[in-house]
Formats: C-alpha cells, structure tokens, sequence
C-alpha cells in the first residue's frame, strides 16, 4: 500500500460508525482490484461482494471521495444502450437533457437515469483509464461507453471488442484519415467514446458517398448521420476540442437488419444491477455534510419523479422552557435534534433543515423514511419515560419535488413537501400520519407489524391541497 493512501486510509479508520473489518475490506479493493473495477464502480456492488450493508458502503465511498481516495463522476444513462453519459463538472452542470448519439434519443435527466459511479483517485493510484486517449479501445470500449452496472453476455464482450477497426490519439487541433473497404447493410461509426460523440455511417449498395469529413467538437460529433456507398470509404476526422481523443472507426456489432428486428434475442443476458443513482446522493446526510460545494444547476433545479419527504414536530418543548428554564431546555432540544439526525442517516436519508423545533428530512424511496419515522418515536418514548415529557408528531410523503439550492444548502419544493408539511400536522401527539404513497409501498406494511402499530384510516382536508386526502395515522 503505498503511503498516499495508507495515511487517507488512517482518516477513514478514525470514523467511529464503520463497523471491524469494513475499512480493510475497502483498502485491499482499492490496492488489489483489477483496474477496471476501479473505473467508475459502485458502492451497491462493493456492498453486495463485500458482505457490507449498502449504507455504510455509500458512507464509506463518500467519505473516500472526500479523503481523497476516490473520485466519482455523475452520468445519464441511456435507456436503449445503457450508455455512461458521462457530465464533467459533476451535479452543477446536468441539464435537463442529454443526447446518446449513438441511438439517436434524447436523454431526460430524472430519477432513474442518473448514476453515480466512483473511480480511485489518481494520487494513491494510476489505472490506464486516467489516461483515457491512450486506451486500447478494443480492450475497453466496453468500459469506457457503458455503465458498469450494466451486465454484458462474454458473445457481446467479443463483439465488442472486434468491433474496434482502427483507432488513434487525436491531439489538439489534429487531423486523422482512416481509410476501410465498409460492407452494405452494415452499420459504422467514427467515434470519440469517451465524449460519448459518433458520426454514424449507414452504409448502402448503390447510393451515398465515397468520402466524408467529420469534426469532433465540444460535446458532439458534426455531422452526426452520414450515407455512404459500400466499397472503400476515405473517413476525416478534425479534432477542434482543447484536448487530446481517442477516435476510432468502429464498424457495428449488429447488422442494419438485426437492429430492427431481431435486437432484443441478440442482447439476451444483458441486464442491469442495482446502481447508485443521483437521487440516493443528494438524499445521503454524508453527501449533504461533506460535499455543500457541490450545486444544484441553476435553470429550474433539478426534478425528482419520486421522493419522500418526512416532517417531525416536538410537541410540548415550549412547557419545557417554562418548566426547567431556557439553558437545559435548548440543551435537551439540540440533543433531540442530535438523535433524530443519526436515526435519518442510518436509513440513508438526510436531514434538510430544522424549522425552530421542526426536522425536516429526504429520503430517496418510503421505506427507509418508514423505518426512520418508527424509531424516532420509540426514541422520544424512552426520553419522556425519563422524565423529558416531550412527543413527536411525524408526517410523511411521496411523491415528486424538484431540488433547488436555496442559501448555499440543498432543498426541495414542490406540492410533495406542503403536503408532507400538512400531514405532520394531522398527526397526534406521539403518532405518525402517512400518506398512501408511503402506506402502500412495498416493505410499509411489514415496518407498520414489526413497530406493533395500528393503523386508523382517514380522510383529510389539507390546507392548500385540492380534495381530500387519504392518510393513516399508525399509532
């Protein structure tokens, strides 16, 4: 291990909420994985193989990247190819949409389409992917185009790698000629993988061109769709970006004919594992804490199709003032805020901001704020059994909310959050209301069982929200 990252290591060890064993778990992946699973990987999977609960693996990777250790990088993924769209400038510069050019769709940045994945940093550790324009693209066209999540048949590995007919470091403001016999019915691309471009040439027996002149430019390839005639081709390539990119003439692993038809028999086996997406980061209190530089865009913020938002209210904390006086009463209100604020993050949430006596937190799916909502009040019960005599009140919600920077801190708005608001206020002393999003989710009813409460159906009229709403009250 080299001594970079042995003293980086040295911080993660001094956290006192990783469990024996787990740092050393994590240093021997990062000194001895291959170097593709040190591109662009995941805390879900170093969880799964690693015998490691998903949120202590996500707290750990985050507190790696802000050690150092790691890098992670924000993509889209497209729902067609599974393209790792890469976004540079991390959270700050995602737009509302992005473009796969390879299958010609537009790309929306939402819930289910953003990953975050994670690389080892290069100061306590070189892999040949921090040199991405050196790479042998027959080997890691696959890595570098695609989501590691994504699972790949060995016959579509193959295919992949012989698909790669030519390829070459392209400096600044240099020019390339490749120069291929292209077969009818088959499909081409020039391409620079690691800027996600491709000028795509449909190749036909009778009709189209014999030459073609392609620009790589700043976030796209010009122009993007060429007809070309079968028999040997002259393929130009300018590189007009700032830096040096690895392009290549990529000859298609699929026939026209195939990819109409017959594509889903081909890609049989290809499937997804659960990755770590966008919506799960900015809900983790570790991101919130230790990465506030990171912004939300500024052109509408960012939409969440799902999420769940939780309000808590003390009740009784103003008889607490008069009662012992304003010292230990702030004092007993600050350790109230302490623990709700460790019940949030071990489910994964995170708190958003307090409101006088009020919590409000986010979670990224209603489970997890479920489990958290329950443990809050047990805690609150053996507080006031000790003397406290304070009751929480707990509302609950899902639905969707758009994310905004707000006070250079993170925060949600939308109708998701006043309802969640309204419900709390519905809730009794020492009760949690839920909405039917939350109370129908998969998992609710066995958290409702295993914190032995009842469940009282009922509808309500909430200020500011149209109709009524259906809430249980679980008591």
């Amino acid at each position: 291990m080299s001594v970079a990252l042995e003293n980086r290591i040295e911080v993660l060890r001094a956290h006192r909420h990783f469990r024996p064993g787990t740092v050393d778990r994590f240093a021997r992946f990062i000194t001895t994985a291959p170097e593709e699973a040190l591109f662009r990987t995941s805390p879900l999977h170093f969880a799964a193989d690693a015998g490691v609960p998903e949120n202590e693996a996500i707290d750990l990777f985050l507190r790696a990247t802000h050690a150092g250790i790691l890098e992670f990088t924000w993509g889209l993924l497209c729902p067609w190819c599974g393209a790792f769209l890469t976004t540079p400038a991390a959270l700050r510069s995602l737009s509302r949409e992005r473009d796969c050019q390879m299958c010609r769709v537009s790309v929306r940045t939402e819930d289910d389409t953003m990953e975050v994945a994670f690389s080892v940093a290069p100061a306590v550790r070189r892999i040949r992917f921090h040199q991405p324009d050196s790479l042998d693209l027959q080997r890691d066209l696959l890595a570098l185009m695609f989501s590691q999540s994504r699972t790949v048949p060995e016959n579509i590995r193959q295919l992949l790698g012989e698909s790669v007919l030519e390829s070459i470091s392209l400096p600044p403001g240099g020019v390339h000629r490749f120069t291929q016999r292209l077969e009818a019915g088959r499909i081409y691309f020039l391409a620079a993988p690691i800027h996600h471009v491709y000028c795509k040439l449909e190749v036909s027996a009778d009709e189209g061109v014999s030459s073609v002149d392609a620009e790589l430019m700043d976030g796209r390839m010009l122009p993007g769709l060429v007809k070309v005639r079968a028999g040997e081709v002259s393929l130009t390539i300018h590189n007009r970006t700032p830096d040096a990119a690895r392009v290549a003439l990529v000859k298609f692993w699929f026939t026209s004919s195939q990819l109409s038809c017959d594509i889903p028999s081909m890609t049989r086996g290809s499937t997804m594992r659960r990755y770590f997406s966008g919506k799960r980061l900015v809900t983790h209190q570790t991101f919130r804490e230790l990465f506030r530089a990171e912004s939300i865009p500024s052109e509408g913020g960012l939409e969440f199709k799902s999420m769940t938002v939780l309000f808590t209210d003390l009740k009784g904390s103003t008889e607490l003032y008069e009662r012992i006086g304003d010292m230990r009463a702030y004092g007993l209100v600050r350790e109230h805020f302490g623990v709700l604020r460790d019940l949030i993050a071990e489910q994964g949430g995170s708190m958003v901001k307090t409101i006088g006596d009020a919590v409000m937190a986010s979670f990224a799916e209603p489970t997890p704020a479920l489990e958290a909502a329950t443990a809050m009040t047990r805690e609150v019960r053996r507080v006031s059994r000790e003397g406290a005599q304070l009751q929480l009140k707990v509302g609950l919600h899902t639905g969707p909310c758009i994310a905004v920077e707000l006070n250079e801190r993170l925060d949600y708005f939308g109708q998701t959050v006043n309802v969640a608001a309204r419900v709390q206020g519905v809730a009794g002393a020492d009760e949690i209301a839920i909405t039917e999003p939350v109370y129908a989710a998969p998992g609710a009813q066995d958290i409702i069982r295993a914190a032995e409460l009842n469940a009282t159906r009922e509808r309500a009229l909430l200020k500011g929200v149209e109709g009524e709403t259906t809430v249980y009250r679980l008591r």
